[in-house]
């Protein structure tokens, strides 16, 4: 059975293309690609724009029992409090597509599962297809063993090699080769400050420069969720951030950065229902980060 998705789009976008006089880049020739690209993944969408927030809202709450996920790119409305309250309130896996950084925090991105950034174009948007087709978000890929995050997860790191991917068929390869930050880690990045140092449990008196992101620091950010001192939304908005960072060349625990970029996406997708995580799998997490 095809994977139904909703595809939401914000104020202005017809104009843009037209304005700047860009083949193939109106709104219809993006509905033309959408729709050739989840022919080929086998998906239906159904695409709404519209410059009014309330037919947007209107629309998730019409077909929120209809749709396996959504895409949206809110535009102008990114500050938007009724829309994010929507997408929670639904319960339905989305992707948010900025084209460019918005001039202010993007409050519907806090309701998302993932944020996919990108140059004017299609590809964040065909990439969001993509990341629904890889069954990421389907209880079939949100096993008991979900707290184990395969090795291997590359959400948005950079592969080594270049040209054309088919599409992923399995969630530990989402998105490969793209990058869900406006920068992918390169091997060149920071990974520590000393090869072979270890600031986590072994690592007692170092000295962490500041934005260095450790497996201590993520065990107690989920510590704090056990104990009731985060909330699980506000768990993964930490998590979504972290990885963000890391995918953008930001500092990490010498030999672990593979491992804390797993967790955290685990972290990132653990609000979402097919993917959601109990408290013993947050502990079984806190294992890994100990045993590294």
């Amino acid at each position: 059975m095809a994977m139904t998705l909703l595809v939401l789009l914000g104020p202005n976008l017809p104009l843009q293309g037209e304005r700047e006089d860009v083949a193939g880049g109106r709104l219809s020739d993006l509905e033309a690609a959408l729709r050739e690209k989840a022919r080929a993944l086998g998906q239906t969408l159904k695409v709404v724009q519209s410059n009014h927030e309330g037919v947007l809202l209107d629309t998730l709450h019409a077909e929120r029992q209809a749709v396996a996920g959504i895409v949206i790119n809110p535009t102008s409305l990114v500050g938007s409090y009724p829309l994010k309250e929507a997408l929670e309130l639904v319960g339905v896996p989305a992707i948010a597509v900025q084209l460019k950084p918005p001039a202010r925090e993007s409050v519907v991105a806090e309701a998302c599962a993932m944020v996919v950034e990108g140059s004017r174009g299609f590809e964040p948007y065909l990439q969001a297809l993509e990341t629904f087709a890889s069954g990421v978000f389907t209880p079939t890929g949100a096993t008991d063993e979900a707290a184990a995050a395969p090795s291997g997860k590359t959400l948005g790191r950079k592969a080594g090699a270049t040209g054309t991917k088919a599409p992923p068929a399995h969630p530990a390869d989402v998105a490969k080769g793209k990058t869900l930050g406006r920068k992918a880690a390169t091997e060149s990045a920071p990974v520590g400050p000393r090869a072979g140092k270890t600031l986590g449990r072994g690592g007692k008196g170092a000295e962490v420069p500041p934005g260095f992101l450790t497996r201590a620091e993520v065990r107690r950010k989920i510590a704090d969720r056990l104990s009731g001192m985060l909330s699980a939304a506000e768990l993964a908005t930490w998590a979504r951030t972290q990885y963000q960072q890391l995918q953008r060349g930001a500092p990490a625990e010498s030999g672990h950065r593979e491992l804390l970029e797993d967790v955290l996406q685990s972290l990132t997708l653990s609000t979402i229902a097919a993917t959601r995580l109990r408290d013993e799998q947050l502990v079984d997490l806190m294992t890994r980060l100990e045993e590294g």
